[in-house]
């Protein structure tokens, strides 16, 4: 018999006819068994397609399952490799003919809802889907030298100033900075805040080395700083910052980090953290801040002939927590480190502090001390929020500092140094102090400025 088919367009033939195959077969169950299936092959024979099947996602990134390979509409966020998706799988495979969160573009399986992508390092910018999607598209935020502060500060139309990328960045996101010159001439108001897990960065794009130049700052004002640190939970890494008409950077908040920082021609110290007076007594601010793997040098306060400029400090009103670890202090006005009338517990781990005091022929220097680590100082009188403390030095050098390696500086309590060394400082390596296990130290200033950091931007063991 001829069955035609759906589409109209051809038939089926199956041989006999009930007629022929026996009354018996007819009505057997076997007639059911052969119905069902030419019930099949039509099905399995027509043309038209379910058409929702092939109808572009919009809901991709809403929390809905995407299909992978789906096309996203145009205005559509990208996740972004390594980033977080926001649940649907297709969101941003068409868009940027990679992978989506939920497998290949164009094929794979759907992911599930509310699934994520791995979140990658942020050592690495992520790559941008759709970089001129806007503000939406990311929480990162990219910077450039030749960027405009009207873009939208992604990789493709970035930002020109730190102040407007800090402005526009939240918990989670990283400022990627492309390397060349900044000038800026006003300080850098950093006020927002991170948060435990999801901090804020500044980061340098990987292999390049940007640099901050607030040359154009009048000198010696106190209020004429670099990068001013008033939020919480910040990370910064990888960048230069010179030239500031005082501190480069000064950090009033907490639990910030700065990493593999160089901070030079400061008029004041290089890298310093201090509450304001107004923040007096309250530990949660200019508390457990980390600074790491840092140089600072060839810093130099004019107007008081060198008595403030150090490498990096941690004084007056600070809260607990606060730590240097494998920083390096060169050639500063007046002291590699100070922690002058601080009463919480500093700690300083592995770093090195080298010919300070000694600075350019040119440079009235009458007011700097030029210790390696001043460990303390007087508290004003009746100032209840400045006093002593127990500061932990451990395994850091000294080398050919003008006074002394390390002093205790009218702290009314006795640091601990263990594991410490140095050679050729003017007035001694310890004064008023006692070291345990000593180490030797062989290296020449000049050796100890030229020390390459590994890729890591750690310092070499010292000699």
């Amino acid at each position: 018999m001829r069955v035609p088919m759906e589409d109209g367009a051809s038939e089926m033939v199956v041989a006999g006819s009930a007629a022929e195959l026996g009354t018996s077969w007819a009505r057997s169950g076997a007639r059911r068994l052969i119905y069902a299936l030419l019930a099949l092959l039509l099905a399995c024979s027509g043309s038209e397609r379910n058409p929702r099947a092939e109808a572009p996602s919009t809901q991709a990134g809403a929390g809905g399952v995407g299909a992978a390979g789906s096309a996203v509409a145009p205005d559509a966020p990208s996740a972004g490799v390594g980033w977080q998706a926001a649940g649907g799988g297709a969101a941003g495979a068409a868009a940027s003919g990679g992978m989506s969160a939920g497998g290949a573009a164009g094929g794979g399986s759907a992911a599930t809802a509310g699934s994520t992508a791995p979140v990658a390092d942020a050592g690495s910018p992520p790559s941008s889907a759709d970089p001129d999607a806007g503000a939406g598209a990311s929480l990162d935020v990219w910077l450039a030298p030749d960027g405009a502060d009207t873009n939208p500060g992604t990789e493709s139309m970035p930002l020109a100033t730190l102040a407007a990328a800090a402005l526009r960045a939240q918990a989670g996101s990283t400022i990627w900075v492309a390397a060349g010159s900044y000038r800026v001439a006003q300080t850098v108001a950093i006020e927002s805040s991170g948060a435990e897990g999801t901090p804020i960065r500044i980061f340098a794009q990987p292999g390049q080395r940007p640099v901050f130049d607030f040359m154009a700052q009048p000198r010696g004002e106190s209020s004429a700083r670099g990068l001013q640190i008033s939020g919480s939970y910040w990370h910064v890494r990888g960048i230069d910052v010179i030239n500031a008409g005082d501190n480069c950077i000064h950090i009033s908040g907490s639990h910030n980090t700065i990493e593999r920082v160089n901070t030079h021609g400061c008029s004041d110290t290089g890298v310093q953290i201090t509450a304001n007076s107004a923040e007096a007594g309250d530990a949660t601010r200019a508390a457990h801040n980390t600074v790491l793997n840092c140089d600072s040098h060839d810093n130099y306060d004019a107007a008081n002939q060198g008595e403030n400029a150090d490498g990096f400090a941690a004084k007056l009103y600070i809260g607990p927590g606060n730590v240097f670890r494998g920083c390096r202090a060169w050639n500063n006005a007046d002291d590699g480190w100070d922690l002058f009338a601080s009463d919480d517990v500093v700690v300083i781990e592995n770093c090195w502090a080298i010919a300070n005091g000694k600075i350019g022929a040119t440079q009235n220097n009458t007011n700097g001390d030029g210790n390696g680590f001043k460990l303390g100082g007087a508290a004003r009188a009746g100032d209840q929020n400045m006093g002593g403390a127990v500061h932990e030095v451990k395994g850091c050098i000294s080398v050919e500092n003008r006074a002394c390696g390390f002093v205790l500086n009218n702290n009314t309590q006795l640091p601990e140094l263990s594991m410490c060394g140095g050679r050729g400082d003017g007035e001694g390596l310890l004064c008023s102090l006692t070291n345990s296990a000593a180490v030797a130290v062989g290296m020449s200033a000049a050796e100890a400025i030229a020390a390459v950091r590994d890729a890591d931007g750690n310092l070499p063991p010292s000699r």
